[in-house]
């Protein structure tokens, strides 16, 4: 037996959205993703998410959100949790570009 594709797992998933608390909230989350993934500090990056939090909060499909943003390998904000690259974002700082000696 086969298992079941990505693909399929998140078009699933994806259907279910319309019915989330952030219905109607398009242009508010995508600024907030995009404040959210400018900030450079750790604090200032939780400080962000408190907003989307308190949306997410008694979601009806918050799991179906989280689960799509996994699968669909996303970097966001989904289910009140923020995603890098479709795995969750520890918060930890960027790294500097290392200069190399000489």
């Amino acid at each position: 037996m086969r298992g079941i594709s990505r693909e399929v797992l998140a078009r699933d998933a994806a259907w279910t959205l319309a019915d989330g608390n952030c219905k109607g909230l398009a242009r508010r989350w995508n600024d907030w993703e995009k404040t959210y993934l400018s900030a450079e500090a750790v604090e200032d990056r939780a400080r962000l998410l408190l907003a989307p939090v308190a949306v997410c909060a008694g979601c009806p499909i918050s799991t179906e959100c989280a689960d799509l943003a996994e699968l669909s390998g996303y970097t966001g904000i989904a289910g009140g949790r923020a995603y890098r690259n479709g795995r969750d974002d520890t918060y930890r700082l960027r790294q500097p570009a290392r200069q190399q000696s000489a």
